[in-house]
Order: structure tokens, then sequence, then C-alpha cells
């Protein structure tokens, strides 16, 4: 089964299975149904933190670590050797003991902490893992994420590859967005109606990506352009206005010059009056009077009339400088755009070459993958020396374990086999 699993293998049969598998020892490891069968049948190791609790005397009731040698320091007895026992010959093997200073004792004896297991070698996350009772090496080689290398050189392939891929439709979109983007400069700088037809032969799988891209440039464009036509039609009537006020002005202004030449006779006809004693002197001031006032109106009606031909003039300036604008911000953003298409499709290209050398790659990856397999050995403290021992799938893991994982080639583990 082993070598069937991690042996000679198909990218995507292994991959399936080794997901089915994965998940189902981690819904195993979740279930908790044998959690207690197995922590009564644990036996301690170093590194074990145990809860003993004796009832009757508090005194003696703690946590106690279990040291490299094996031992606890516990009140009254020393230190006590626990390793190889399970919790309930501790548990027997301290109330013995305690029997002979104490009576009436009754000592209950848990694993509250086991010694961790390590993972290194050829595996995604190395390091310390929590151990559970009746734990596999199939259960820490799914919690360490599985294989790091050649099983994963094939998957890194492929997830680079569909990120190639994502990154080239969205470089593909970019210069859609581009394109759309020029057109409608086009369209302003030329003052014409914005219309883009989208060419499904440029290779976008996104097609509705692309045509909210057309509609957004479409919407700006009738931003742009209400925003501009409304603009128009502010200036034009405050031109009409002000034509208007300037034609009154004028009326006005002819109006009072014949009033003024009245005005004129009427002075002359008092100065003659009163040269022939006919008039008083006050009647001809009053007449002059009535003149100077007429002079200042006419000054000011001819100021209000210059006010209104100048402010004619801006407009009629205005007017002309609203669509420069507009012109002049097309052509900058036609000339921005282009060079910025340009150094997409370049991009594009690498990334096609990109996207070439990850699928051979890849090829290659998948071919080396077929030729190995992996490895499992235990690193464990035996008799007070550490041993390295090649190990199933299917083998128990002890707490405190160094478990190692390789990928070798297979002729070279068959060696080792015959060896």
């Amino acid at each position: 089964m082993f070598s069937n699993l991690f042996g000679e293998r198909s990218n995507g049969a292994f991959r399936t299975r080794f997901a089915h598998l994965m998940a189902a020892i981690l819904l195993l490891l979740s279930s908790g149904l044998l959690s207690a069968a197995r922590a009564e049948a644990y036996r301690v190791v170093p590194g074990d933190v145990l809860s003993i609790t004796v009832y009757g005397n508090q005194d003696l009731t703690g946590v106690f670590p279990v040291s490299a040698d094996g031992t606890i320091g516990y009140p009254i007895l020393g230190n006590v050797t626990v390793t190889e026992a399970t919790p309930t010959e501790i548990a027997d093997r301290i109330g013995k003991s305690l029997s002979q200073h104490l009576a009436n004792l009754s000592v209950a004896v848990t694993v509250k902490e086991y010694a961790p297991v390590f993972v290194v070698g050829d595996i995604q996350k190395a390091g310390k893992f929590e151990f559970r009772p009746g734990m596999i090496m199939l259960e820490l080689f799914a919690l360490a994420g599985g294989l790091r290398q050649a099983s994963s050189q094939t998957d890194t392939a492929g997830m680079q590859l569909v990120t190639a891929r994502q990154e080239y439709e969205d470089m593909g979109l970019q210069l859609l967005s581009l394109d759309v983007r020029r057109t409608r400069f086009e369209a302003e700088y030329n003052d014409k109606t914005f219309d883009y037809n989208f060419d499904p032969a440029m290779g976008l799988t996104d097609a509705t990506s692309a045509q909210r891209i057309i509609q957004s440039e479409r919407n700006i464009f009738d931003l742009r352009r209400a925003g501009v036509d409304e603009q128009r039609r502010s200036l034009e009537t405050q031109r009409q206005n002000f034509i208007e006020e300037i034609a009154s002005l004028e009326k006005s202004s002819e109006l009072r010059g014949q009033e003024y030449q009245l005005l004129q006779q009427d002075v002359d006809a008092s100065r003659g009056l009163f040269e022939r004693g006919v008039t008083s002197e006050s009647a001809l001031r009053e007449k002059k009077r009535e003149m100077l006032a007429m002079n200042r109106n006419t000054v000011e009606a001819g100021s209000f009339l210059a006010r209104a031909k100048q402010n004619r003039d801006l407009i009629d300036q205005k007017l002309q400088d609203l669509q420069g604008e507009r012109r002049n911000d097309a052509a900058k953003g036609l000339g921005d755009i282009s060079l910025e298409i340009l150094r997409l499709r370049k991009k594009m290209e690498f990334s096609l070459q990109k996207m070439a050398e990850i699928s051979a790659s890849a090829g290659r990856a998948a071919t080396l993958e077929q030729s190995m397999k992996t490895v499992f050995s235990t690193v464990r403290l035996v008799d007070g020396q550490y041993k390295e021992t090649v190990v199933e799938e299917h083998t128990p893991i002890r707490a405190g374990d160094i478990v190692r994982v390789k990928l070798m080639p297979i002729a070279e583990t068959m060696t080792s086999s015959v060896n």
C-alpha cells in the first residue's frame, strides 16, 4: 500500500487519493472515538507531564514532569521511575509506596501533557506537533502538510502555471481596458460618438468583465460629454443674457442722447430769457443742474455698456476654451495610452514565454516524481541512545519520537531493502 501511495504514482490519481486519505485521517483525529482506550494503553515516556491526584491528602496532589531519565520527583518518595508504565500502573506503584507511610489514600494518575513529536525532512511543515495516543505515521505526515519536494514540485509548477495564466488573463483585460479608453479619447478628440465593438478573437475568457470595462468607459464618455454640454449651455445662456443687456443699454443710451439734446435746448432757452431779464438766475442754474445729472447718468450707462460687452467677450473666450480643453485632454490621454499599450504587449509576450517554461518544468517534475518513493523513519531513545529505524505508514508513533521523511529514488530504496 505504501508503495502504491508514495512510490510510482500518477499526478491526478495520487493527489486525489492522498487528499481523501488526509481528510479521513483528520476526521478521525477530531472524532475522539478511540481516545479513552488509547490513553489507557499509553505508556509514559520522558517529556510527558503527569497529573497525580491523591484523595485524602492535597499536599501530595500536583503536576509532575517526567525527566530525561524517566523519573519524577515526588514528595516523600523522592525519584520515582514512571517510563514504560501506564497511568494505572503508576498510580498503583505510588499508592503502594505511600501506604507504607500514610494510610487510607487513593491515587489517580493521568497524562496532562504528552511529550511532543517532531517531524523533519522533505515535508511542508517541519517542526513540533502535539502527540495523541494511537497516532500513526500517516496522521503525523498529514499534519505536516505532506511532501515538500518532488510531488510538491509538480503541484507548485501547476499552481505557478495557473497563476501565470491568470496573470496573462488579467493583462489581457488591462489591454482591453486601455484599448477601450483609447477609443474613448479618440471620440472626445474628434467630437464624435463613442462606439466600441468587442472582438472575441482577443482570446479573453472573461467576456462578462470585458463588457463591464466597455460599459464603464461608455459611462465615463457620456458623463464627460454631458458635463461639457451642460457647461456650453450655461455659457451660451450667459452670453445671450449679456447680448440682451447690451442691446438694452445701447437703446437706453440712444434715448438718453435724445433727452440730452432736449435738455440742452432748455438750458439755452433759459439763458436767453435770463439775459433779457425775463427769468431769474436760479431758474437757469436749475436747468444746468439737470444737465449735469444727465451727463453723470450717461457716463454711468456707458460704463455698464462697456462692462456688459467685456463679459460677453469673456463668455465667447470660455466657449472656445471649453472645446479646446477637451481636445487637449484627449490628446494627452492618447499619448500616454499608446506608451502603456506598447509596454503591456511586451509584458504579455514575456508572460507567454514564462508559461511555456513552467509547463516544461512541470513535465520534468512529473517525470522525476514517478521515479521517487517516500521513506519514513523514527529516531527514538532506546536504552539511553537514539536509534533510527525505517518504518511503514501505519507504524504507531510514540510521544517524543523524531520522525524523518525522505524522498528517495525507487532504485535506492530497493537497494536498501536488499541490503
